[in-house]
């Protein structure tokens, strides 16, 4: 397995890679996962602590990681990773996610050493972390001719992703395998006990990458709506910044909501299950999302959920059955998806039902055992 970032480093693509490479190794696989010592890359470097790079083994995992350049924060490149990779005793290569140095070097590798590549693609990044309009459009072409050339299989996390890439490559070359998330720790906690003389305060909550892809300036931007009809409202936000957090707390502050609203960082799995089963609705408010685990995580705690209509999130969502969906961007039609189901609790709790039930059809285990179809078939 490659892939640019890996956990304790934080995002979708990371805990994909985790979840998937705990499955294969319950299978019987040999995984090793190829990556660098950064935290954060875009738009601003960090890099993990010294312990966290030292150590080979990540909850079980295998882990080779490599120093990244700080030259460039959209494409570092890691230094030895090319040689090492070279002379891995490996019978394929599984990289992760579109237009990254990780997963164009793999693919030279596996060119050079004529051994298959897989390529997962966790979305088309021109949507997912545009930079220039020309330079992404040139990469995109140079990709098509060579990067996304010799992988074997691409896989895509859902529909729309894949759409994206079946434009650019033989269609029959990619195949959807949908993430996936652990419903047997991500369950509804009963961690809010409300009594008689409490007054209601709807929660809601917001979790991901303190980015404006991440769109949380949208759901700030509704906070007045909301607590024009329920003043009582709080509206938390969850996730490591990435550069962004002066802005909203700007916005909280322009807009006179920041007594209504807390960002309260990076939380731990345990904290954030917590987090989830005290809200009364989670919102996903993202520019673009290739499938969202946010909404998997929520979904699985029996959370209703309102997200942007844009990317895979409508693919997990069914507007009115397990959650609302909103124009993405449209902070008038978020604050009315958000007070329907505050008003409607009979709404949201069949739609909380609906979650639970619907999240069972995305295992890790299902995940795990599509992907291993995928790479017997190559090696046979």
């Amino acid at each position: 397995m490659t892939i640019l970032r890996f956990k304790p480093a934080i995002g979708g693509g990371e805990e994909h890679v985790f979840q998937l490479s705990k499955k294969l190794v319950d299978r019987g696989h040999d995984i090793i996962v190829y990556t660098s010592d950064l935290a954060t890359h875009y738009p601003r470097i960090s890099y993990l602590n010294r312990e966290t790079i030292r150590q080979r083994y990540y909850r079980g995992i295998q882990v080779r990681r490599f120093h990244a350049s700080n030259r460039f924060t959209r494409y570092p490149s890691l230094q030895g990773y090319f040689r090492k990779l070279m002379k891995e005793d490996c019978d394929l290569i599984h990289a992760h996610g579109f237009g990254y140095f990780t997963s164009d070097c793999s693919a030279l590798v596996a060119a050079v050493r004529r051994i298959p590549l897989v390529l997962t693609t966790h979305g088309f990044f021109p949507a997912t972390a545009p930079t220039h309009p020309v330079l992404d459009s040139l990469y995109v072409a140079l990709a098509r001719n060579w990067a996304l050339k010799i992988p074997k299989k691409i896989l895509s996390i859902s529909d729309s992703d894949a759409r994206q890439f079946r434009r650019l490559v033989d269609p029959r070359k990619v195949t959807v395998i949908r993430n996936a998330v652990d419903t047997e720790f991500w369950s509804k906690s009963p961690s809010r006990v409300l009594h008689a003389s409490d007054e209601y305060a709807p929660r809601i909550g917001a979790v991901g990458r303190v980015t404006s892809a991440k769109g949380f300036q949208f759901l700030i931007k509704a906070a007045p709506s909301i607590l024009r009809e329920i003043p009582t409202a709080k509206i938390s936000i969850v996730g490591k910044d990435f550069g962004y957090l002066p802005e909203l707390q700007r916005l909280a502050e322009e807009t006179r909501v920041s007594r209504s609203v807390s960002f309260l960082g990076e939380l731990s799995d345990e904290a954030l299950k917590e987090f989830y089963s005290g809200c009364d609705v989670i919102v996903v408010p993202s520019l673009y999302e290739a499938f969202g685990i946010v909404a998997l995580e929520a979904m699985a705690c029996g959370i209703p959920l309102v997200a942007s209509d844009k990317g895979g999130l409508p693919e997990i969502i069914k507007d009115g059955t397990n959650g609302l969906l909103f124009k993405t961007g449209d902070s008038n039609a978020l604050a009315e998806a958000v007070l329907s189901l505050l008003k409607h609790p009979k709404t949201a709790e069949m739609i909380s039902r609906n979650n639970e039930k619907d999240s069972v059809k995305y295992s890790w285990d299902r995940a795990a055992e599509l992907v291993e179809r995928e790479y017997l078939r190559l090696l046979d």
